[in-house]
């Protein structure tokens, strides 16, 4: 008796379409995920499901116009997943040509189609890969494309993928211009991230409502909109958005875990509740504390008039004592 493997819990969709866009050998896709033959099966019927890929013909499968466009992937994910995108990447020149102040003059000896852009129209801009790249005075400046996406469980999950374009941009740069970039310097000068299909977003969406959260500065840092026409994305902005990100996922997670229940106007009564319990409870201590005190100055008060008596009471015994020795002392005589 044979037992079919089950698919593994990994989600695998993100990655065959991936590996999609560099080749169509369903042999070396399956060897490189280490899935079944059966497996990747599985995955491109379901992908062809969804409008992803299309075979055309036996063994030969390509991406459709929404495979090709990874803004649409997001479906293929579980609501609150991260979507990290429109990233500006910056790199420094890790040795600057002796001719870099005449950038132009190379562009134009090797056919180089640029554009003059910047506040003075002087910073020269090339087209890698299809992202716009700007050569400045000491590094490189990366524009994403605008509808790219890079997904994740995490926030840092997707910078990692994103990185991963970067340093193919990166490269491409190098071979075009004959330049040595720092790669591992790479720096994110811009990057958003959101929580895709978020259900506070697509209620907020449905009902025509708009969030835009700023902060103490007037910066917009949390806002809500539908870039995936999913229904709605939760989404952190701004130079912090990376940090902020993850925060926000673990607070809509708890949110969730305890159906929508503990917010923070519960958390706020509960705390109010605690502190008026505390403030009873230090009031009965306070009575109590001061009820002892009476009744410890009510004993000393006691104890004190006890041993008076006590000495009264020995002054009568000894002039009793010292009254039956002279009446004996009578009788004898």
């Amino acid at each position: 008796m044979t037992v079919k493997k089950p698919l593994r819990k990994k989600n695998f969709y993100l990655t065959i379409l991936n590996e999609l866009k560099s080749g169509t050998n369903l042999t070396k896709i399956k060897d490189k995920l280490k899935i079944s033959k059966q497996q990747l099966n599985y995955y491109l019927r379901e992908l062809k499901k969804k409008g992803f890929v299309h075979n055309k013909e036996l063994g030969w499968w390509e991406l459709t116009a929404k495979g090709k466009n990874p803004t649409k992937y997001g479906m293929l994910l579980k609501e609150d997943n991260v979507r990290g995108h429109a990233y500006i990447w910056e790199i420094e020149i890790e040795n600057i040509p002796i001719k870099w102040n005449k950038r132009i003059e190379l562009l134009k000896q090797k056919n180089i189609n640029f554009k003059l852009v910047g506040a003075l129209k002087t910073t020269p801009r090339i087209k890698v890969l299809g992202r716009k790249v700007w050569l400045c005075n000491d590094h490189i400046r990366i524009f994403d494309i605008e509808k790219s996406s890079y997904y994740g469980e995490t926030a840092k999950e997707s910078r990692i993928n994103s990185k991963l374009v970067a340093m193919r941009v990166v490269r491409a740069v190098e071979n075009r211009l004959g330049i040595r970039l720092n790669i591992n310097r790479i720096k994110f000068k811009k990057e958003h991230y959101a929580l895709i299909r978020n259900q506070i977003a697509i209620d907020q969406n449905q009902k025509g409502i708009i969030w835009r959260i700023r902060d103490d500065k007037g910066e917009v840092w949390v806002l809500i909109d539908d870039s995936l026409e999913e229904g709605g994305e939760l989404e952190t902005i701004g130079k912090k958005s990376f940090k902020t990100n993850p925060k926000l996922q673990r607070y809509m997670n708890d949110l969730k875990d305890t159906s929508f229940k503990v917010t923070p106007t519960f958390i706020l009564n509960g705390f109010n509740k605690q502190t008026e319990m505390i403030s009873q409870v230090t009031e009965n201590q306070m009575m109590f504390n001061e009820n002892f005190s009476s009744h410890v100055l009510a004993i000393n008060t006691l104890s004190s008039e006890v041993k008076r008596l006590q000495g009264v009471i020995d002054k009568i015994y000894s002039l009793k004592k010292d009254n039956d020795n002279l009446n004996s002392n009578c009788s004898k005589t």
